[in-house]
């Protein structure tokens, strides 16, 4: 339909309202929910502020600027851009870091340093790994803003495209922390599994545990307004102590 009616918002609200008996979870997805009416959208507001119990509500929309501020301040907002390129970040270095991050974790692995040159090289490759991750960022930032803004509205004011190129460094940062998760795991996954015991594994296993944790302390930081460098800073420098004391 052309528009989301307030009557069809309410028989959702009647649905999701209704026990579940199929499964433990009930999933409410509002498709283009910039389409709702004002009316319907504001019938929706209670529900979407207090859901019930079990019940997930999926809004999707290619212009979440168009949707009411009192939708948009009571959701949590995921980006999914088409052109969150590999080409972008492999241009601007991406699989570099990875393998330059993977490789510090080796040295990292082999135990704490024993004189003065190789803490300089760790604290240093610390430092470089920051600075190359705010280059990657702002390049696939600005390579996907000038695709996106191509295609928005003419009569957006100011404000909302900086909301929008903001959203869209939120997304491509979250999944750049998210490949370093990846990154971690897959570093340590052979030397779980080329341990000949538990026991020979358990620090491996410890200090992966301890380096996934404190990633995603510093990046659930990020949404208190934390900004990219200082969470990754903190999830390196906490890196450096974690892999040299694993044993």
């Amino acid at each position: 339909m052309r528009l989301i009616s307030a009557e069809s918002t309410r028989d959702l609200i009647n649905k999701i309202q209704v026990t579940s008996v199929v499964a433990p979870r009930k999933v409410a997805v509002i498709h283009e929910a910039d389409r709702m009416h004002v009316t319907a959208a504001n019938v929706f507001l209670k529900t979407l502020e207090e859901p019930p119990a079990h019940t997930t509500l999926l809004l999707l929309t290619t212009r979440p600027y168009a949707l009411l501020p009192t939708i948009r301040s009571r959701t949590l907002h995921f980006r999914f851009p088409k052109a969150m390129s590999a080409e972008a970040s492999a241009q601007e270095g991406w699989p570099a870091w990875i393998a330059d991050y993977r490789a510090w974790l080796d040295r990292l692995a082999d135990g704490a340093p024993t004189d003065k040159r190789a803490v300089a090289d760790h604290i240093f490759t610390v430092y470089g790994l920051v600075a190359r991750f705010g280059a990657v960022l702002e390049f696939a930032t600005g390579e996907v803003w000038k695709q996106q803004k191509e295609k928005l509205p003419p009569d957006l004011d100011e404000d909302e495209q900086v909301a929008i190129e903001t959203g869209i460094a939120n997304g491509l940062r979250a999944r750049l922390f998210a490949e370093i998760e990846t990154a971690t795991r897959e570093f340590a996954l052979p030397r779980l599994t080329g341990a000949s015991t538990d026991e020979e594994a358990a620090p491996t296993r410890r200090a992966l545990v301890a380096a996934v944790a404190e990633l995603e302390h510093n990046v659930g930081l990020l949404r208190l307004n934390l900004n990219e460098a200082a969470a990754l800073e903190n999830f390196l420098l906490s890196s450096l102590r974690i892999w040299t004391r694993k044993g």
